[in-house]
């Protein structure tokens, strides 16, 4: 090798390993607890526990505020959560919130003709009952501030959710009344279109 590239190629190397530490954010040390069942890096891997990743950090916020308020989860997510919720500050909840927003967030994989009408339904509402997904949580399912991601969550979790607003056993307006309103195969086909399994 000719010396006189040694300098340019030990920059280019010092530059990529920067922009690499650069692109993980900063792990903070209470996110061990949330990966324990959200996965690591929050990418969970099973099908009844959402994905944190590239979640919107003020819906995160929201949501363990919620959990202080039985009818605001599921059963399962209230007994899950409820010692995070009730013991985690309000500076480390920040931080977990914007450690998990920045990191890559889930796809979806949904194909076929379930999850072609869950795209529908998605973009463009199913008759005057039900609004399209899209108006509130983004054109790809991407959530905004308050309004989560739903884009490649499991198919198993989003049916759970929309399951647990039509009973009621989740409160979450608006989206009670939207729930209400769906078939069991218009939520079959909105958890196959959002879903990454």
């Amino acid at each position: 090798m000719n010396k006189s590239h040694f300098p340019v190629i030990a920059v280019c190397v010092v530059l990529l390993w920067t922009g690499a530490a650069m692109a993980q954010p900063a792990k903070p040390s209470q996110a061990a607890g949330c990966e324990s069942c959200h996965g690591a890096g929050g990418d969970s891997q099973k099908a009844d526990t959402p994905r944190l990743n590239g979640q919107q950090s003020g819906y995160l916020l929201t949501r363990l505020k919620e959990f202080l308020d039985p009818t605001r989860g599921t059963p399962h997510a209230n007994k899950m959560m409820w010692e995070n919720a009730t013991t985690i500050s309000a500076n480390d909840a920040a931080a977990l919130a914007d450690y998990f927003r920045r990191l890559a967030p889930p796809r979806r994989s949904g194909i076929g003709a379930q999850a072609e009408a869950g795209r529908r339904i998605f973009r463009q509402g199913a008759g005057p009952a039900i609004a399209a997904c899209a108006t509130c949580h983004g054109q790809d399912g991407e959530g905004t501030g308050g309004t989560p991601r739903i884009a490649g969550q499991h198919k198993d979790y989003v049916m759970q959710q929309l399951q647990a607003f039509m009973l009621t056993a989740r409160v979450g307006t608006p989206m009670n009344h939207h729930a209400w309103d769906m078939t069991e195969e218009q939520m079959q086909q909105l958890a196959a279109y959002l879903s990454n399994n």
